[in-house]
Protein backbone atom coordinates (compact mmCIF):
# COMPACT_ATOMS: atom_id res chain seq x y z
CA UNK A 1 0.00 0.00 0.00
CA UNK A 2 2.81 2.42 0.85
CA UNK A 3 5.77 3.85 -0.97
CA UNK A 4 8.15 5.39 1.58
CA UNK A 5 11.01 7.66 0.75
CA UNK A 6 13.36 9.35 3.19
CA UNK A 7 13.89 12.88 1.92
CA UNK A 8 16.49 13.99 4.47
CA UNK A 9 18.08 13.07 7.79
CA UNK A 10 19.31 15.89 10.00
CA UNK A 11 20.85 16.19 13.46
CA UNK A 12 19.20 19.07 15.31
CA UNK A 13 21.18 20.86 18.02
CA UNK A 14 19.83 23.16 20.70
CA UNK A 15 20.38 26.84 20.09
CA UNK A 16 22.73 28.68 22.44
CA UNK A 17 24.10 25.60 24.23
CA UNK A 18 26.55 26.97 26.79
CA UNK A 19 27.92 24.20 28.98
CA UNK A 20 27.93 20.41 29.18
CA UNK A 21 26.51 18.93 32.37
CA UNK A 22 25.20 15.63 33.69
CA UNK A 23 21.90 14.67 35.27
CA UNK A 24 21.90 11.84 37.79
CA UNK A 25 19.08 9.34 37.47
CA UNK A 26 16.60 7.84 39.94
CA UNK A 27 15.33 4.24 40.18
CA UNK A 28 12.21 5.46 38.34
CA UNK A 29 14.48 6.31 35.39
CA UNK A 30 16.96 3.45 35.67
CA UNK A 31 14.27 0.73 35.69
CA UNK A 32 13.74 1.34 31.95
CA UNK A 33 17.32 0.69 30.82
CA UNK A 34 16.65 -2.69 29.11
CA UNK A 35 13.20 -1.62 27.90
CA UNK A 36 12.18 -0.29 24.49
CA UNK A 37 11.77 3.36 23.59
CA UNK A 38 8.53 5.33 24.01
CA UNK A 39 6.73 6.33 20.79
CA UNK A 40 3.95 8.91 20.43
CA UNK A 41 2.64 10.35 17.18
CA UNK A 42 0.22 13.02 15.95
CA UNK A 43 -1.77 12.89 12.72
CA UNK A 44 -2.68 16.13 10.88
CA UNK A 45 -5.06 16.51 7.95
CA UNK A 46 -4.64 19.01 5.12
CA UNK A 47 -7.87 19.21 3.09
CA UNK A 48 -5.89 20.09 -0.03
CA UNK A 49 -2.35 19.50 -1.29
CA UNK A 50 0.01 22.06 0.21
CA UNK A 51 3.63 22.95 -0.31
CA UNK A 52 5.02 21.53 2.92
CA UNK A 53 8.56 22.86 2.49
CA UNK A 54 7.90 25.78 4.81
CA UNK A 55 6.25 23.46 7.36
CA UNK A 56 9.28 21.17 7.48
CA UNK A 57 11.68 24.10 7.82
CA UNK A 58 9.52 25.60 10.56
CA UNK A 59 9.48 22.29 12.44
CA UNK A 60 13.28 21.96 12.25
CA UNK A 61 13.87 25.54 13.37
CA UNK A 62 11.29 25.43 16.17
CA UNK A 63 12.65 22.06 17.34
CA UNK A 64 16.11 23.60 17.68
CA UNK A 65 14.64 26.49 19.67
CA UNK A 66 12.60 24.16 21.90
CA UNK A 67 15.57 21.90 22.64
CA UNK A 68 17.26 24.87 24.28
CA UNK A 69 14.72 24.40 27.11
CA UNK A 70 15.12 20.57 27.12
CA UNK A 71 18.88 19.82 27.14
CA UNK A 72 18.48 16.09 28.00
CA UNK A 73 16.98 15.46 24.56
CA UNK A 74 20.14 16.60 22.76
CA UNK A 75 22.43 14.56 25.01
CA UNK A 76 23.40 10.91 25.37
CA UNK A 77 23.43 8.39 28.20
CA UNK A 78 26.70 7.88 30.04
CA UNK A 79 27.15 4.38 31.49
CA UNK A 80 30.12 3.95 33.80
CA UNK A 81 31.55 0.65 35.06
CA UNK A 82 33.00 0.88 38.57
CA UNK A 83 35.72 -1.14 40.30
CA UNK A 84 33.23 -2.84 42.61
CA UNK A 85 31.50 -4.53 39.61
CA UNK A 86 28.61 -2.09 39.65
CA UNK A 87 27.61 0.41 37.02
CA UNK A 88 25.95 3.81 37.05
CA UNK A 89 24.05 5.74 34.40
CA UNK A 90 23.57 9.47 33.90
CA UNK A 91 22.39 11.78 31.14
CA UNK A 92 25.25 13.74 29.61
CA UNK A 93 23.74 16.98 28.31
CA UNK A 94 26.39 17.68 25.65
CA UNK A 95 24.19 18.89 22.76
CA UNK A 96 25.22 16.01 20.54
CA UNK A 97 21.82 16.41 18.94
CA UNK A 98 18.39 14.97 18.27
CA UNK A 99 17.52 13.13 15.05
CA UNK A 100 15.08 14.68 12.56
CA UNK A 101 13.89 12.60 9.60
CA UNK A 102 11.82 14.06 6.77
CA UNK A 103 10.01 11.31 4.87
CA UNK A 104 7.29 10.93 2.28
CA UNK A 105 4.59 8.26 1.98
CA UNK A 106 3.14 8.76 -1.48
CA UNK A 107 0.28 6.28 -1.22
CA UNK A 108 -0.89 6.78 2.36
CA UNK A 109 -3.75 9.12 3.21
CA UNK A 110 -4.97 10.35 6.57
CA UNK A 111 -8.01 8.07 6.28
CA UNK A 112 -5.73 5.05 5.82
CA UNK A 113 -4.46 5.66 9.37
CA UNK A 114 -7.52 7.22 10.97
CA UNK A 115 -10.42 5.04 9.83
CA UNK A 116 -9.44 1.35 10.24
CA UNK A 117 -10.80 -0.35 13.35
CA UNK A 118 -7.57 -2.32 13.46
CA UNK A 119 -4.38 -0.28 13.54
CA UNK A 120 -2.56 -0.80 10.21
CA UNK A 121 1.02 -2.03 10.56
CA UNK A 122 2.17 0.77 8.26
CA UNK A 123 1.96 3.07 11.30
CA UNK A 124 5.06 1.34 12.70
CA UNK A 125 7.02 2.62 9.70
CA UNK A 126 6.29 6.29 10.35
CA UNK A 127 8.10 6.26 13.68
CA UNK A 128 11.92 6.32 13.84
CA UNK A 129 14.24 3.99 15.79
CA UNK A 130 11.50 1.62 16.88
CA UNK A 131 13.82 -1.28 17.71
CA UNK A 132 16.27 0.70 19.85
CA UNK A 133 16.56 -0.27 23.53
CA UNK A 134 17.06 2.48 26.07
CA UNK A 135 20.56 1.42 27.15
CA UNK A 136 21.64 2.10 23.57
CA UNK A 137 21.19 5.81 24.31
CA UNK A 138 24.95 5.96 24.87
CA UNK A 139 25.27 6.24 21.08
CA UNK A 140 21.70 6.57 19.78
CA UNK A 141 19.77 9.88 19.99
CA UNK A 142 17.60 10.27 23.07
CA UNK A 143 14.98 11.99 20.90
CA UNK A 144 14.19 11.15 17.27
CA UNK A 145 11.44 12.78 15.21
CA UNK A 146 10.09 11.56 11.88
CA UNK A 147 7.86 13.95 9.93
CA UNK A 148 6.13 12.00 7.18
CA UNK A 149 4.23 13.74 4.39
CA UNK A 150 1.05 11.86 3.49
CA UNK A 151 -1.11 12.44 0.42
CA UNK A 152 -3.38 14.78 2.39
CA UNK A 153 -1.64 15.37 5.70
CA UNK A 154 1.38 15.04 7.94
CA UNK A 155 2.31 12.56 10.65
CA UNK A 156 4.77 13.62 13.37
CA UNK A 157 6.22 10.54 15.08
CA UNK A 158 8.37 11.04 18.20
CA UNK A 159 10.62 8.35 19.64
CA UNK A 160 11.93 9.10 23.13
CA UNK A 161 14.40 7.20 25.30
CA UNK A 162 12.29 6.05 28.26
CA UNK A 163 15.17 6.48 30.72
CA UNK A 164 14.99 10.22 30.02
CA UNK A 165 11.25 10.87 30.23
CA UNK A 166 7.87 9.37 31.05
CA UNK A 167 4.62 10.16 29.25
CA UNK A 168 3.99 13.27 31.32
CA UNK A 169 7.38 14.73 30.35
CA UNK A 170 7.12 13.64 26.71
CA UNK A 171 3.86 15.52 26.22
CA UNK A 172 5.29 18.49 28.15
CA UNK A 173 8.01 18.62 25.51
CA UNK A 174 5.65 18.16 22.54
CA UNK A 175 3.28 20.82 23.91
CA UNK A 176 6.23 23.21 24.24
CA UNK A 177 7.46 22.44 20.73
CA UNK A 178 4.02 23.24 19.32
CA UNK A 179 4.02 26.56 21.21
CA UNK A 180 7.39 27.57 19.78
CA UNK A 181 6.43 26.40 16.29
CA UNK A 182 3.31 28.55 16.38
CA UNK A 183 5.35 31.65 17.22
CA UNK A 184 5.90 31.79 20.98
CA UNK A 185 9.31 33.05 22.11
CA UNK A 186 9.10 31.26 25.46
CA UNK A 187 7.41 28.06 26.61
CA UNK A 188 4.54 28.34 29.08
CA UNK A 189 5.81 25.59 31.43
CA UNK A 190 9.51 25.50 32.25
CA UNK A 191 10.71 21.94 33.01
CA UNK A 192 12.49 21.13 36.26
CA UNK A 193 15.40 18.71 35.81
CA UNK A 194 16.22 18.33 39.50
CA UNK A 195 15.58 14.67 40.34
CA UNK A 196 14.30 13.53 43.74
CA UNK A 197 16.81 11.65 45.91
CA UNK A 198 16.69 10.66 49.59
CA UNK A 199 19.07 12.57 51.81
CA UNK A 200 22.56 11.10 52.10
CA UNK A 201 22.36 8.91 49.01
CA UNK A 202 25.52 8.32 46.98
CA UNK A 203 25.26 9.74 43.46
CA UNK A 204 25.22 8.54 40.82
CA UNK A 205 23.30 5.48 41.98
CA UNK A 206 25.31 2.30 41.47
CA UNK A 207 23.73 -1.06 40.77
CA UNK A 208 24.92 -4.59 39.85
CA UNK A 209 23.68 -4.76 36.32
CA UNK A 210 25.52 -5.36 33.05
CA UNK A 211 23.86 -3.46 30.24
CA UNK A 212 24.57 -5.77 27.35
CA UNK A 213 21.93 -6.99 24.90
CA UNK A 214 22.83 -10.67 25.15
CA UNK A 215 22.19 -10.58 28.90
CA UNK A 216 19.00 -8.56 28.93
CA UNK A 217 17.02 -8.89 25.75
CA UNK A 218 15.65 -12.35 25.11
CA UNK A 219 15.29 -13.83 21.63
CA UNK A 220 11.55 -14.04 22.22
CA UNK A 221 11.34 -10.24 22.32
CA UNK A 222 13.10 -9.86 19.00
CA UNK A 223 11.10 -12.63 17.37
CA UNK A 224 7.82 -10.97 18.27
CA UNK A 225 9.01 -7.64 16.91
CA UNK A 226 9.69 -9.29 13.56
CA UNK A 227 6.37 -11.15 13.43
CA UNK A 228 4.00 -9.83 16.12
CA UNK A 229 1.29 -12.30 17.09
CA UNK A 230 -1.17 -9.65 18.14
CA UNK A 231 -3.49 -7.16 16.46
CA UNK A 232 -4.39 -3.69 17.71
CA UNK A 233 -7.95 -2.43 17.82
CA UNK A 234 -9.22 1.02 18.73
CA UNK A 235 -12.18 1.56 21.09
CA UNK A 236 -13.75 4.97 21.74
CA UNK A 237 -15.75 5.95 24.85
CA UNK A 238 -17.79 9.15 24.92
CA UNK A 239 -18.04 11.38 27.97
CA UNK A 240 -21.67 10.31 28.44
CA UNK A 241 -20.93 6.57 28.33
CA UNK A 242 -17.99 6.99 30.70
CA UNK A 243 -20.30 8.74 33.17
CA UNK A 244 -22.79 5.85 32.92
CA UNK A 245 -20.06 3.29 33.65
CA UNK A 246 -18.83 5.32 36.62
CA UNK A 247 -22.36 5.58 38.04
CA UNK A 248 -22.97 1.84 37.60
CA UNK A 249 -19.64 0.86 39.19
CA UNK A 250 -20.20 3.08 42.24
CA UNK A 251 -23.77 1.84 42.60
CA UNK A 252 -22.67 -1.82 42.54
CA UNK A 253 -19.83 -1.20 45.00
CA UNK A 254 -21.93 0.96 47.34
CA UNK A 255 -19.48 3.87 47.23
CA UNK A 256 -18.90 7.22 45.53
CA UNK A 257 -15.12 6.95 45.29
CA UNK A 258 -14.65 4.97 42.07
CA UNK A 259 -13.25 7.20 39.34
CA UNK A 260 -14.20 7.34 35.68
CA UNK A 261 -10.90 5.74 34.72
CA UNK A 262 -11.29 2.87 37.16
CA UNK A 263 -14.79 2.16 35.86
CA UNK A 264 -13.73 2.14 32.18
CA UNK A 265 -10.57 0.11 32.89
CA UNK A 266 -12.66 -2.53 34.65
CA UNK A 267 -15.27 -2.57 31.88
CA UNK A 268 -12.53 -3.39 29.35
CA UNK A 269 -10.91 -5.91 31.69
CA UNK A 270 -14.19 -7.78 32.18
CA UNK A 271 -14.83 -8.08 28.45
CA UNK A 272 -11.34 -9.38 27.68
CA UNK A 273 -11.55 -12.00 30.43
CA UNK A 274 -15.08 -12.96 29.41
CA UNK A 275 -13.95 -13.53 25.82
CA UNK A 276 -11.00 -15.71 26.91
CA UNK A 277 -13.33 -18.29 28.53
CA UNK A 278 -11.00 -18.92 31.46
CA UNK A 279 -11.61 -21.20 34.43
CA UNK A 280 -13.75 -19.28 36.98
CA UNK A 281 -11.19 -19.98 39.74
CA UNK A 282 -8.20 -18.70 37.77
CA UNK A 283 -6.57 -15.48 38.89
CA UNK A 284 -6.18 -12.61 36.43
CA UNK A 285 -3.94 -9.56 36.73
CA UNK A 286 -4.25 -5.96 35.65
CA UNK A 287 -1.10 -3.84 35.86
CA UNK A 288 -1.38 -0.06 35.85
CA UNK A 289 1.14 2.76 35.90
CA UNK A 290 0.70 5.27 38.74
CA UNK A 291 2.01 8.82 38.61
CA UNK A 292 4.21 9.67 41.60
CA UNK A 293 4.29 13.47 41.29
CA UNK A 294 1.13 14.34 43.28
CA UNK A 295 1.47 11.47 45.76
CA UNK A 296 4.70 12.55 47.40
CA UNK A 297 4.66 14.73 50.54
CA UNK A 298 5.41 17.43 49.65
CA UNK A 299 4.35 16.78 46.04
CA UNK A 300 6.96 16.80 43.32
CA UNK A 301 6.82 19.77 40.99
CA UNK A 302 4.16 19.45 38.29
CA UNK A 303 6.86 20.20 35.74
CA UNK A 304 9.25 17.58 37.17
CA UNK A 305 11.00 16.31 34.04
CA UNK A 306 12.00 12.67 33.93
CA UNK A 307 10.26 9.50 35.08
CA UNK A 308 8.00 9.67 38.11
CA UNK A 309 5.90 6.53 37.67
CA UNK A 310 5.66 3.10 39.24
CA UNK A 311 3.48 0.11 38.49
CA UNK A 312 0.84 -1.51 40.65
CA UNK A 313 -1.10 -4.68 40.04
CA UNK A 314 -4.68 -5.72 40.77
CA UNK A 315 -5.39 -9.46 41.03
CA UNK A 316 -8.83 -11.07 41.10
CA UNK A 317 -10.47 -14.42 40.43
CA UNK A 318 -12.32 -14.70 37.14
CA UNK A 319 -15.57 -15.54 38.91
CA UNK A 320 -15.34 -12.39 41.06
CA UNK A 321 -14.65 -10.14 38.09
CA UNK A 322 -17.47 -11.64 35.99
CA UNK A 323 -20.13 -11.62 38.72
CA UNK A 324 -23.29 -9.64 38.00
CA UNK A 325 -21.83 -6.85 40.15
CA UNK A 326 -18.30 -7.47 38.83
CA UNK A 327 -17.91 -3.97 37.40
CA UNK A 328 -18.26 -2.54 40.88
CA UNK A 329 -16.12 -5.26 42.49
CA UNK A 330 -13.28 -4.87 40.00
CA UNK A 331 -13.28 -1.07 40.02
CA UNK A 332 -13.44 -0.96 43.83
CA UNK A 333 -10.55 -3.42 44.12
CA UNK A 334 -8.59 -1.22 41.71
CA UNK A 335 -9.43 1.85 43.78
CA UNK A 336 -8.26 0.22 47.02
CA UNK A 337 -4.95 -0.98 45.53
CA UNK A 338 -4.15 2.46 44.12
CA UNK A 339 -5.02 4.13 47.44
CA UNK A 340 -2.33 2.03 49.18
CA UNK A 341 0.40 3.96 47.32
CA UNK A 342 0.97 6.60 49.95
CA UNK A 343 4.02 8.80 50.35
CA UNK A 344 5.45 6.27 52.79
CA UNK A 345 4.95 3.28 50.48
CA UNK A 346 6.35 5.10 47.45
CA UNK A 347 9.51 6.10 49.29
CA UNK A 348 9.86 2.58 50.70
CA UNK A 349 9.72 1.09 47.19
CA UNK A 350 12.28 3.63 46.02
CA UNK A 351 14.69 2.69 48.80
CA UNK A 352 14.10 -1.04 48.25
CA UNK A 353 15.21 -0.58 44.65
CA UNK A 354 18.56 0.72 45.88
CA UNK A 355 19.29 -2.64 47.54
CA UNK A 356 17.39 -4.89 45.11
CA UNK A 357 17.24 -3.27 41.66
CA UNK A 358 14.54 -4.46 39.26
CA UNK A 359 14.07 -3.56 35.61
CA UNK A 360 11.15 -3.26 33.24
CA UNK A 361 11.15 -5.87 30.50
CA UNK A 362 9.40 -6.25 27.18
CA UNK A 363 7.62 -9.25 28.68
CA UNK A 364 5.87 -7.07 31.24
CA UNK A 365 2.67 -8.96 30.41
CA UNK A 366 3.90 -12.16 31.99
CA UNK A 367 1.14 -14.56 30.94
CA UNK A 368 -2.10 -14.82 29.02
CA UNK A 369 -4.07 -13.79 32.10
CA UNK A 370 -2.26 -10.45 32.50
CA UNK A 371 -3.03 -7.03 31.09
CA UNK A 372 -0.87 -3.91 31.31
CA UNK A 373 -2.17 -0.36 30.91
CA UNK A 374 0.00 2.50 29.69
CA UNK A 375 -0.27 6.26 29.07
CA UNK A 376 -3.04 8.56 30.37
CA UNK A 377 -6.12 10.43 29.15
CA UNK A 378 -5.01 13.54 31.04
CA UNK A 379 -2.18 14.50 28.69
CA UNK A 380 -2.81 17.42 26.34
CA UNK A 381 -2.58 15.67 22.99
CA UNK A 382 -5.15 17.50 20.88
CA UNK A 383 -3.90 20.99 21.78
CA UNK A 384 -0.71 20.55 19.74
CA UNK A 385 -1.17 23.10 16.95
CA UNK A 386 2.17 23.64 15.19
CA UNK A 387 0.71 26.43 13.07
CA UNK A 388 -1.58 24.55 10.70
CA UNK A 389 -4.34 23.32 12.99
CA UNK A 390 -4.92 20.69 15.65
CA UNK A 391 -4.29 16.95 15.17
CA UNK A 392 -7.09 14.62 14.17
CA UNK A 393 -5.66 11.56 15.93
CA UNK A 394 -2.96 10.22 18.24
CA UNK A 395 -1.18 6.94 17.62
CA UNK A 396 1.48 4.82 19.33
CA UNK A 397 4.40 3.23 17.52
CA UNK A 398 5.28 -0.46 17.58
CA UNK A 399 7.87 -0.34 20.37
CA UNK A 400 6.98 -2.37 23.49
CA UNK A 401 3.69 -3.66 22.12
CA UNK A 402 2.77 -7.12 23.35
CA UNK A 403 -0.33 -9.22 23.82
CA UNK A 404 -2.26 -7.71 26.70
CA UNK A 405 -0.88 -4.18 26.39
CA UNK A 406 -3.46 -1.37 26.44
CA UNK A 407 -2.87 2.32 25.73
CA UNK A 408 -5.28 5.07 26.76
CA UNK A 409 -5.38 8.68 25.62
CA UNK A 410 -7.88 11.51 25.44
CA UNK A 411 -10.38 11.45 22.63
CA UNK A 412 -10.90 14.35 20.25
CA UNK A 413 -14.17 15.33 21.96
CA UNK A 414 -13.92 16.77 25.46
CA UNK A 415 -14.17 14.13 28.18
CA UNK A 416 -13.91 11.17 25.80
CA UNK A 417 -11.23 8.46 25.81
CA UNK A 418 -9.60 6.24 23.21
CA UNK A 419 -8.14 2.82 23.97
CA UNK A 420 -5.67 0.94 21.80
CA UNK A 421 -5.87 -2.74 22.80
CA UNK A 422 -3.20 -5.28 21.74
CA UNK A 423 -4.50 -8.86 21.72
CA UNK A 424 -4.80 -11.80 19.31
CA UNK A 425 -7.20 -11.06 16.46
CA UNK A 426 -9.76 -13.67 17.52
CA UNK A 427 -10.02 -12.18 21.02
CA UNK A 428 -10.43 -8.67 19.63
CA UNK A 429 -13.15 -9.92 17.29
CA UNK A 430 -14.92 -11.56 20.23
CA UNK A 431 -14.72 -8.30 22.21
CA UNK A 432 -16.22 -6.47 19.22
CA UNK A 433 -19.13 -8.94 19.31
CA UNK A 434 -19.58 -8.67 23.09
CA UNK A 435 -22.82 -6.69 23.34
CA UNK A 436 -22.39 -5.90 27.04
CA UNK A 437 -19.02 -4.30 26.27
CA UNK A 438 -19.92 -2.62 22.97
CA UNK A 439 -23.03 -0.98 24.42
CA UNK A 440 -20.65 1.52 26.04
CA UNK A 441 -18.38 1.92 22.98
CA UNK A 442 -18.95 4.46 20.21
CA UNK A 443 -17.76 4.31 16.61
Amino acid sequence: MSSFQVISTTIIHAQNHTNDHTIDLTPWDLQFLPYGVNQKGLLYHHPCKLDTTNQIQRLQHSLSSTLEFFPPFTGRLKITKHEDNTISCSILCNNEGALFIHAEAKNISVSDILEPIYLPRVVYSIFPLGKVKNYEGTSQPLLAVQVTELTDGIFIGCTVNHVVADGNSIWHFINSWAEISKGALQISKTPSFERWFPKGIQLPIRFPFIVEPQNNISNDDNDEEESPNHSERMFHFTKENIAKLKFKANLEAGTKNISSLQAVFTHIWRSIIRCKNLDPQEKVNYMMVIGVRPRFIPPLEKNYFGNAVIDCEVTMKVCELLDNDGLGKGAWEMNKIIALYSDEKLKSRYENWLTTPSFARHGVVTNSNSLALGSSPWFDVYGNDFGWGKPVAVRNGGANKRNGKIYVCAGAEEGSMNFEVCLPYDILEAIGNDSEFMDAVSS
